[in-house]
């Protein structure tokens, strides 16, 4: 079964690590090479990285997401961010994969 992936500051990583999510507490300087990372062990099914963290990856994003069998690489706000999260995971997941989970 693969797995959910969060990369991001350590108040967003400890958050969902709270709720099973394994995750990696990740500096803007190391958030390319964790991405690679994660991906290359091969039981990521969806990675979330905080908005932060990803701004200078969305070209690496966008090739993972659209040339790759898997995972799925999706953006959220961080916790600490001003924008902060505006909606549930679940939503953030549904709009990444193009689906809507609302009856």
């Amino acid at each position: 079964m693969k797995k959910i992936y969060i990369i991001g500051d350590m108040d967003t990583v400890s958050a969902f690590r709270l709720s099973g999510v394994e995750g990696v507490i990740a500096a803007r300087d190391d958030a390319p090479s964790l991405l690679e990372e994660v991906i290359k062990k091969g039981t990521a099914g969806i990675v979330i990285m905080t908005s932060e963290l990803a701004e200078d990856l969305q070209e690496r994003i966008a090739q993972v997401n659209l040339a790759m069998e898997g995972p799925v690489v999706i953006e959220i706000p961080g916790i600490d961010e001003t924008d902060g999260p505006r909606r549930s995971v679940v939503g953030y997941i549904a709009e990444a994969l193009g689906i809507s989970l609302e009856s």
